[in-house]
């Protein structure tokens, strides 16, 4: 395809799907979506990486994408809701950062990752917070250990894949 625009719609379409695939699936509460969509904003425009983020939450409005195999709005407005919409905000700003450092793509990366990083998990928690009425040091102790680890894990594989990624699509 030579319309950057088509190539681009397309890479979202293949993000969402591939998000959707994997998003069920989790690992001590942590969803391969997460990369997915880590890396759609490693490879994509903001907008369009924001418009796979938004598909894959559409679409588990009425499929079980969500992790645990869940679906339905229930999940985004109850407790773990945060982390998920949290995530239309972190493929966006990743995407943001690509474009806003051009000729350094690590350094660019991993701005935007560290961005995804602390929009993550600080919408995640806040929304936890207000949504079950925990404690904030409560709700932090449960996110901390594994949650951090996974994440970064999937940061790092965004941040290794990232140059390539951006000139394939």
């Amino acid at each position: 395809m030579k319309n950057k625009t088509a190539r681009q719609f397309c890479g979202a379409l293949v993000f969402a799907f591939a998000a959707c695939a994997l998003g069920g699936y989790t690992v001590n509460g942590m969803s391969p979506a997460i990369a997915v969509l880590l890396l759609a904003g490693a490879a994509l425009e903001p907008m369009f990486a924001l418009l796979a983020a938004g598909l894959y939450l559409f679409a588990g409005l009425w499929l079980p994408v969500y992790p645990g195999v869940v679906s339905g709005y229930e999940v985004l407005l109850g407790g773990s809701g945060g982390f998920l919409l949290s995530l239309l905000l972190c493929a966006f700003v990743v995407a943001a950062a690509r474009k806003g450092i051009r000729g350094y793509p690590y350094l660019a990366t991993f701005v935007g990752l560290c961005a995804a990083f602390l929009l993550f998990f600080g919408v995640g928690v806040l929304w936890q917070v207000v949504r079950t009425g925990a404690g904030f040091s409560a709700v932090l102790h449960e996110q901390f250990g594994w949650r951090f680890f996974l994440f970064g894990m999937d940061a790092l594989l965004t941040l290794f894949a990232s140059p390539n990624l951006h000139r394939a699509v």
